[in-house]
């Protein structure tokens, strides 16, 4: 995905960028992608539209800051919870717990990078989704090697079990999306015991 390097970076226009990102986010969620037009969110952000102009190349750079913004934090947060654990068992649980966590830490800023990431298309079409690189695909499939080498988890495809768990997972921001109500918390806890328990772990 295509970032654009900050301005002779000075605190005050990084504060810039981060109060656009953030206002970007809002409308987003308020008015949906189609209408989220640079004076929308310039609106939202009490600046202009010339303001925007200067800190990001358009419209499609700025809603793919948010969406780098957005998921890049939530891989680190995902990351460390992973690192944190030794056994595959528990860095596929911290996995799926920290992912869950972070949506319910951040709805508003996951929800507008999920619209943003299925709606937004570049140039040639492509939707920015089949843009992103496989990172987090690539950590379950490390997790789950780990844990079939180490004989915690059944014999398995990897690369079917990493995108299963991640596509199990992505399921929970739907699901939040059409429910909003939805108990969190409790969806994490079944999902880890069924994600476990899919895999053969022994302590399922």
């Amino acid at each position: 995905m295509r970032t654009k390097k900050p301005r002779s970076g000075s605190f005050t226009e990084a504060a810039r960028r981060a109060q656009i990102i953030e206002a970007a986010i809002r409308t987003v969620n308020e008015i949906g992608y189609a209408r989220a037009s640079l004076a929308e969110i310039a609106r939202r952000a009490g600046t202009s539209k010339s303001v925007l102009s200067y800190h990001f190349d358009g419209k499609e750079e700025l809603l793919e800051q948010v969406v780098g913004h957005v998921f890049e934090d939530a891989g680190r947060r995902v990351a460390d919870a992973v690192d944190a654990e030794r056994t595959a068992a528990a860095k596929l649980a911290a996995y799926v717990r920290a992912e869950l966590a972070y949506l319910r830490e951040h709805r508003e800023p996951m929800l507008a990078a999920s619209e943003i990431l299925i709606s937004h298309r570049d140039e040639h079409g492509v939707p920015l989704y089949l843009r992103g690189g496989d990172e987090a695909i690539a950590l379950l499939e490390s997790i789950i090697e780990q844990g079939r080498h180490a004989g915690e988890f059944a014999d398995t495809d990897v690369r079917v079990a990493a995108i299963t768990v991640s596509h199990a997972v992505d399921g929970a921001l739907t699901r939040v999306q059409s429910h909003p109500e939805t108990d969190l918390v409790a969806y994490e806890k079944e999902l880890v015991r069924l994600v476990l328990r899919a895999l053969g772990a022994s302590d399922a």
